[in-house]
């Protein structure tokens, strides 16, 4: 039945091969968006010695990335429709690159916050762009995993991207590093040019960018929550574990690399997993619901009952993979909107993950600082337990017969 219903999507007596190369490009910018602010973490006492500032003013350019980040991503699917999605992902790409530079050269902190700014919203149309995109070209029976495809650039940003910056940056510094994913940026937007089409998509349907009005149903505010509430859980652990790590058990920097590597390796695989069983089931929220929950489970687990090291890290591995395989059928379902609004509902939902973002650093900040890691992980678990049922409530309602 799931090969009949691709092949219908497609239009064709067999579903069409899996757009590899697309995928792999669209990955690799989200790779790159992703790490210009992941890989600047190695460097922020750097950095605030450099620009005269303190470690906590550094630490705001991630609040200003995530805000640029999250207000553009709003519009993209009017830019889509206005300028065409190849010509968005390309100069979001070479803005993103001329930014980086611009990092680079910085002399005064405000000036790191203006290119950090423009930065930001470099990424969230691109971002906002991408999913869209990729939805639109991508049959529903493989949408799951082509989701898990690209979401998975982000993993790998952390995995591969923070300890690539550090060797690079023992080298060159931080300003060196800057350079570095500038280059990065300008090839992705070269190939982008050869790999993506020009032509509309017509895979999935092409996603336009329909009025909020049309967009914004009862059940698409249902998974935007979901999001929010998904985002605002990884964030809280994948932003303060390194934290828990080094205060509940005494880590240093040098010792940091290996747990953090196998957390961001299990959130990849899981992204993995999660789009193909959200290709195999039949019912993606229920997936969604039942992963988010898993992830509250484990985060009691890790934070409330204090286990000792080994298990922490293993227990903070599970927790990447489960809440991967969340990400993924959370995103599925949100790519599941009708054709006509997918690309206003997905550059949304990179606005939503912003608002996650930036919830998880204001209140892990706050525990943190208060070493309550049990109010951390009860936090993780009710947001969690609320997104598995904003997912639920966002399930699509099966369509009624007609009275014969």
């Amino acid at each position: 039945m799931r090969s009949r219903r691709g092949a219908r999507e497609w239009g064709v007596t067999k579903p069409s091969p899996y757009p590899l190369a697309l995928l792999a490009v669209a990955g690799c910018g989200v790779f790159v968006a992703a790490a210009t602010g992941m890989t600047r973490a190695p460097f922020l006492l750097q950095m605030a010695h450099d620009l005269a500032v303190d470690l906590v003013l550094i630490s705001h350019l991630l609040s200003v990335t995530a805000t640029t980040w999250g207000v553009t991503a709003f519009f993209t699917g009017k830019l889509g429709v206005l300028f065409g999605r190849r010509r968005v992902l390309m100069a979001a790409q070479v803005v993103l690159g001329l930014t980086m530079i611009g990092v680079a050269l910085v002399t005064a902190y405000w000036q790191a916050v203006v290119w950090v700014a423009i930065g930001g919203a470099a990424c969230g149309a691109y971002m906002g762009t991408v999913f869209g995109e990729v939805a639109d070209r991508v049959a529903d029976s493989m949408r799951g995993r082509a989701m898990g495809w690209v979401i998975g650039g982000q993993s790998l940003a952390l995995l591969l991207g923070v300890p690539a910056a550090s060797w690079i940056g023992s080298f060159v510094g931080w300003r060196g590093v800057s350079l570095v994913i500038a280059g990065c940026a300008f090839a992705v937007a070269v190939v982008t040019l050869v790999s993506f089409p020009a032509a509309p998509a017509r895979a999935g349907g092409p996603g336009g960018a329909g009025s909020l009005a049309a967009a914004l149903k009862p059940r698409v505010l249902a998974l935007l929550g979901a999001s929010i509430a998904e985002r605002t859980c990884f964030g809280l652990v994948a932003t303060f574990f390194a934290t828990y790590l080094q205060l509940a058990h005494g880590l240093g920097l040098a010792a940091l690399v290996l747990p953090l590597a196998l957390v961001a390796g299990g959130n990849f695989l899981g992204n993995m997993l999660g789009g193909r069983l959200a290709d195999a089931v039949r019912d993606r929220a229920l997936l969604y619901a039942a992963t988010s929950v898993a992830t509250g489970v484990v985060a009691v687990a890790l934070f409330v009952s204090t286990p000792a090291m080994v298990p922490a890290v293993a227990l903070a591995t599970v927790y990447g993979l489960v809440n991967g395989m969340s990400r993924s059928a959370l995103i599925s379902l949100l790519s599941g909107v009708p054709a006509e609004v997918r690309g206003t509902v997905l550059g949304i939902n990179i606005t939503c993950a912003s608002v996650g973002w930036v919830t998880s650093a204001v209140v892990g900040g706050m525990l943190a600082a208060a070493q309550n890691w049990a109010a951390l992980g009860w936090t993780v678990a009710v947001l969690a337990a609320v997104g598995a049922g904003m997912g639920v409530a966002g399930r699509a309602r099966p369509a009624r017969r007609p009275v014969r």
